[in-house]
């Protein structure tokens, strides 16, 4: 029987059912891309034009720094700025757009933005234009920079191109090495690849076939070839300017829709220029910014400081201070960088829409920006004024007339000096110049011309050696003066060279020579090794045992009382003034504390006086902008500077077979040297440190007095370097050659043992403990060296009576509305309460420096002043005689005076570098308190204003004042100022 089977019914695949759904969705979503890109194009292209938002910043302007009499010194002024923000239709047009952009530029004389580290000379030479020249900050700053554009992955590439992983220590200066190895020229090509500069060869309206032509032609092509297609239509310098913009696009590109300004303190009439220009410009847009503005110029530089880009190494830093290290400027030095966080105001700005240009369409929300504080200064613009050009004139004047016979009759080297005046009483500096100054506007933008970087941070050291060279007879040779070192930079070992922006006042270590004379007169009174009225009998020549020192005239000053000896600078008794302090105080003691006591006699009250300070005490006058601080002799610090000195004298007689005359041997090589091997760098390390460890013990209980003894404990040390050592044994060899028996290595360990410890025991411990330092000490010499300012602070100290107070630069803080936000009092920080008749006696000394004809300019200056004037010079030695003929230096000028003499109101310290006599400083003495007591001379002493040089030139043909209708006027008070200072 035949059975119908049922059929069975065909089932959809699951496949099918999904290439289905495919189907659908490629088919829906292809309908909604064509409607998208073809039906609604137009509509989204306008919608896509302005539908971009960026935020515009507008900086805030800093505060305004005033000085005491509420002149403006540092404000902020609106200046047009030209920037550049990338967008889609921008980017393909920026060079053809940056060609515009320079050409008008250039036509109007303006500058364009170049921070770019790397730079091309004249010549055509590639460079890095590093700011600093410390090694370390050098090489820290190229990596970066080479970091920053890709580099670092290039190299990474090369040398490790499957790591995976952190790499250690090893690779990665590895890897530095290789990219400090890249030059700046390979660098230049790098970048010239990177970013796309070819395509400067496009013409301004190019099509797109164009386009992709010269896309495909550069595909593979390095960066040299390109460069070298470009230079034949393009210079070296220009290629250079589109990379400066492209490099800071690129480095901004993380931040989305940012501005990079390519031009900044734009004139007006340029800025109208590119305004008619906008639609041609893509991309390209004028703002207006605050931009730092010093009314006076270079008045007050040297406190006021300057405001800077925000370098490489320090913008994570600053990033979390919440700047932008891209565009934010900062205080770099001075006032501007002490008093930054008050300074800088709170940036605001606006959020907007713009188009594909980069043009603003909307405005959607605006942020205000807030100014920041004002710092109110302590210092008169009128006497800073008078102290700067005197400064300068005196140095001048110095510089071109002054020679001196001893010396080869070679002219002085007076290009540098300072002088700081202080309120006594209060503390308060009234002026603090430093010569030469820099005129803080040039910095203002944030950028330096090639010019004005080479002038102020890359001088050309070996042009100025040889004029050096030709002017003061110095014996040196170029290479000798400034020394070249392993980067091709020279060294200026000797400060020669003038430095504006080293602030020579706060930062130069000086000794003070004779004009520390009132201190250790004070010392010699208080400790009652003399009296008011005891004298001695200066014959010119003070000896002591083995110890000759001599007048500085080489002539005696007769029976002399302490007013006198200040009168006559007489050397022979403030020698012997610390030669009897030095005995008062345990001198002849057999206890090693109190001979170190006695040595720090003088010590102690130049602490009191601010002119050095014990160990662990604040190193600081208290000023608020950067400063060295000096010390003065004292055992500990004299020790130490013995201990840190290289083993010279030793070394080199080792080396030669001779100590001083006493002992012979076959020479020794102890120095360190790099083919040493480690045993053999260890054993003279060994030797070194017994050494060291036995100086250490000088001026303690402990100190080692046998030399025979220390002599026994050094020989094992000898001999294990003669044994390790080839070059010895090739010595000891040659030694024995020339005598008639030889000796053995156990006999010459002995024979240099025994030098060691004369060297040790006898020389050096002689010399760490001798009295001839505390006798040097007590006429400004020895290890003392201060800066300029702590000797104006202790002039003030001594002038007060004693009364030691914090130097400030900075009375008040206001806020924009003028609301004081904090107020600065005079604060006491040390007090030596000095007799009355004491303090009498030296205040008379020092007005009888100024009152007797033989002290020339001193005299001259203030002889017809109605004011009492208390004064003292100082020619402080820079060196041996030898090092004046060699090196063409000359001694230091300095002048302390305070006035008036009865009732101190003001105290100055004066320094001429190379100014070969204080006196000469008097000038600028004079000049500052004619400017200080203006009111008072012009009411009762008007005949002396009008017949006084000085006055006339430095005081009534002064700055003009600016308090009122400053920003009206501030352009009139730069032309004021300049015509004053010329």
């Amino acid at each position: 029987m035949i059975v119908n089977k049922p059929k069975k019914k065909k089932t959809i695949s699951r496949y099918t059912v999904l290439y289905i759904i495919m189907a659908v969705i490629f088919t829906s979503l292809f309908s909604k891309l064509l409607y998208l890109q073809v039906y609604k194009y137009d509509d989204y292209k306008e919608k896509a034009d302005t539908s971009s938002t960026k935020f515009i910043s507008e900086s805030a302007p800093r505060g305004i720094i005033y000085d005491s009499d509420g002149n403006i010194l540092a404000t902020s002024e609106q200046t047009y700025v030209l920037t550049y923000m990338q967008t889609t239709e921008s980017a393909n047009a920026i060079f053809s757009t940056l060609d515009k952009v320079f050409k008008v530029l250039s036509e109007n004389g303006e500058n364009f933005e170049d921070d770019l580290l790397l730079k091309v000379n004249s010549n055509g030479q590639f460079y890095f234009a590093f700011k600093n020249d410390n090694s370390d900050v050098k090489e820290a700053t190229e990596l970066l920079f080479k970091n920053d554009r890709g580099l670092k992955d290039e190299v990474v590439k090369k040398l490790y191109k499957n790591h995976d992983g952190d790499f250690t220590d090893e690779e990665l200066a590895n890897i530095n090495e290789k990219l400090l190895e890249i030059t700046p020229e390979d660098t230049f090509y790098y970048l010239v690849e990177l970013y796309g500069m070819y395509k400067m060869l496009l013409p301004e309206n190019y099509t797109k076939e164009e386009y992709n032509a010269i896309v495909a032609k550069y595909k593979d092509v390095d960066g040299k070839t390109i460069t070298k297609d470009l230079l034949e239509k393009y210079s070296i310098e220009d290629i250079r300017k589109y990379m400066v913009v492209k490099d800071a696009i690129n480095l901004q590109s993380y931040q989305g829709y940012k501005s990079v300004t390519i031009a900044s303190d734009i004139t007006k009439d340029t800025a109208f220029i590119f305004y008619q220009m906008l639609n041609e410009l893509p991309g390209i847009d004028v703002d207006l910014e605050p931009v730092r503005y010093y009314p006076y110029g270079s008045v007050a530089s040297s406190i006021l400081g300057y405001v800077s880009s925000i370098t490489s190494t320090e913008e994570e830093i600053y990033e979390l201070k919440g700047y932008d290290a891209s565009t934010d400027l900062v205080g770099a030095a001075g006032i501007e960088a002490a008093f930054e966080e008050q300074l800088k105001g709170k940036d605001g700005g606006t959020t907007v829409k713009v188009n594909s240009e980069g043009r603003t369409t909307e405005e959607l929300f605006k942020l205000e920006s807030y100014a920041g504080n004002n710092i109110h200064l302590t210092i008169d613009k009128d006497v800073q004024y008078a102290a700067e050009q005197a400064l300068k004139d005196t140095l001048a004047r110095v510089d071109a007339n002054v020679t001196n016979k001893d010396y080869g009759n070679g002219r002085s080297n007076a290009t540098r000096g300072s002088v700081v005046a202080i309120e006594v009483g209060t503390g308060r500096v009234l002026a603090m110049a430093s010569y030469p100054t820099f005129n803080p506007n040039d910095f203002a933008t944030g950028q330096l011309s090639d010019e004005l970087y080479e002038q102020y941070f890359s001088p050309d050291y070996k042009a100025f050696a040889a004029e050096h060279i030709a002017k003061t007879g110095a014996t040196s040779t170029i290479d000798e003066l400034f020394p070249l070192n392993e980067d091709g930079t020279r060294e200026d070992t000797y400060d020669l060279y003038p430095k504006a922006m080293f602030n020579y006042s706060t930062q130069a270590l000086l000794p003070p020579g004779s004009v520390f004379k009132p201190l250790t007169a004070i010392a010699g009174l208080m400790e009652g090794v003399i009296s008011t009225s005891s004298t001695v009998n200066d014959t010119g020549v003070w000896k002591v045992g083995n110890l000759t020192q001599y007048n500085f005239q080489k002539t005696g000053n007769g029976v002399i009382s302490v007013r006198e000896a200040l009168m006559h600078s007489s050397n022979f008794f403030f020698h012997n003034v610390g030669y009897e302090l030095y005995l008062k105080n345990g001198g002849n003691s057999n206890d090693e504390k109190e001979r170190v006591a006695a040595l720090d006699s003088i010590a102690h009250y130049a602490y009191k006086f601010g002119l050095g300070v014990t160990e662990g005490g604040n190193a600081s006058t208290g000023i608020e902008i950067e400063e060295n601080f000096g010390q003065t002799y004292n055992f500990k610090s004299w020790k130490n500077r013995i201990l840190d000195t290289p083993m010279y004298t030793l070394v080199d007689s080792l080396k030669t077979g001779n100590y001083n005359g006493m002992f012979y041997y076959a020479p020794l090589n102890i120095s360190k040297n790099d083919t040493d091997s480690e045993a053999l760098a260890n054993a003279k390390s060994d030797l070194k440190a017994q050494i060291n460890k036995a100086l250490e013990l000088v001026g303690t209980d402990a100190q080692l007095t046998s030399a025979d003894d220390f002599a026994s404990q050094l020989i094992s040390y000898i001999k294990s370097i003669m044994e390790l050592s080839d070059e010895y044994k090739a010595s000891l060899e040659s030694y024995n050659s020339t005598r008639s028996s030889k000796t053995s290595i156990d006999e010459q360990a002995e024979i240099i043992a025994n030098a060691i410890a004369q060297y040790t025991i006898s020389d050096m411990s002689t010399q760490i403990d001798t009295y001839a330092e505390i006798v040097k000490d007590a006429i400004g010499q020895s290890m003392n060296a201060f800066t300029p300012l702590q000797l104006a602070n202790y002039v003030a100290t001594l002038a007060s009576g004693g009364t030691r107070y914090k130097v400030r630069l900075v009375d008040q803080i206001t806020s924009p509305d003028g609301e004081v936000i904090e107020e600065f009092e005079p604060e006491v920080v040390d007090k030596l309460d000095i007799p009355s008749e004491y303090l009498q006696a030296v205040k008379e000394g020092m007005r009888m420096v100024n009152t007797y004809s033989g002290n020339g300019t001193a005299y001259n200056s203030f002889n017809s002043f109605p004011i009492a004037v208390a004064g003292k010079t100082g020619t402080a030695d820079f060196g041996s005689e030898e090092n004046y003929t060699v090196i063409g230096r000359r001694p230091y000028g300095n002048y302390i005076s305070f006035a008036p003499m009865d009732n101190p109101q003001i105290a100055i310290f004066s320094t001429l570098y190379d100014g070969n006599k204080g006196s000469e400083g008097a000038t600028i003495h004079l000049a500052i308190y004619e400017a200080f007591f203006k009111e008072l001379l012009e009411s009762n002493y008007s005949a002396y204003t009008k017949s006084s040089e000085s006055y006339q030139k430095y005081v009534a043909n002064g700055l003009n004042d600016n308090k009122e209708n400053q920003e009206e006027n501030s352009h009139n008070v730069e032309s004021d100022a300049t015509e004053s200072t010329q």
